[in-house]
């Protein structure tokens, strides 16, 4: 594992795949909020129509969360918004390598909710090259902001300020 965080060439490699694939779901964003999306028949068709295996349907507890979040399906307008504006922000957040890791995350919990929905589409593709960035880990957010971010963030949040005395009890 130390030879994919921390070699140069696979940097750049991760860094190229990490741009293709931030592309690929910023584009698929712009398109679903260019074209109006409704997230309405996609739910719909999940919950009427699951995923069946041959032991009849294959992700159940998918099929009952669905339904429960949207009313069986009668309130689906947040996701309508969630879907293209979350694409649209993993695409960036890989694109600029910036927050690259929950980017990943937030993506490959898309594209698992689009699969358990009985969408195949690009989803293997997406999900086999977001776990090649999970391993590579942060080395693939190097040549990004994430070089920048997160030791600033790191920095500000979990540095105590030691010119400030600490509390002490009022009695």
């Amino acid at each position: 594992m130390e030879f994919f965080r921390t070699n140069k060439w696979i940097m750049y490699l991760a860094t190229i795949l990490r741009i293709w694939l931030g592309l690929a779901w910023l584009m698929s964003g712009i398109d679903k909020i260019m074209h109006n999306f409704s997230a309405h028949e996609f739910i719909n068709a999940a919950i009427k129509n699951p995923v069946q295996g041959i032991h009849g349907e294959q992700f159940r507890w998918f099929t009952i969360l669905l339904k429960f979040v949207t009313n069986n399906g009668e309130h689906t307008g947040l996701f309508s918004v969630l879907v293209p504006w979350g694409e649209i922000l993993v695409g960036l957040g890989l694109m600029l390598g910036m927050f690259n890791l929950a980017a990943v995350f937030f993506g490959l919990v898309m594209n698992f909710s689009f699969l358990f929905a009985g969408a195949i589409s690009s989803n293997p593709s997406y999900i086999i090259a977001e776990i090649l960035i999970l391993i590579v880990g942060n080395n693939a957010s190097r040549l990004g902001l994430d070089y920048w971010v997160l030791p600033w963030l790191k920095n500000k949040l979990f540095t105590k300020n030691k010119r400030q005395p600490p509390l002490e009890p009022h009695f």
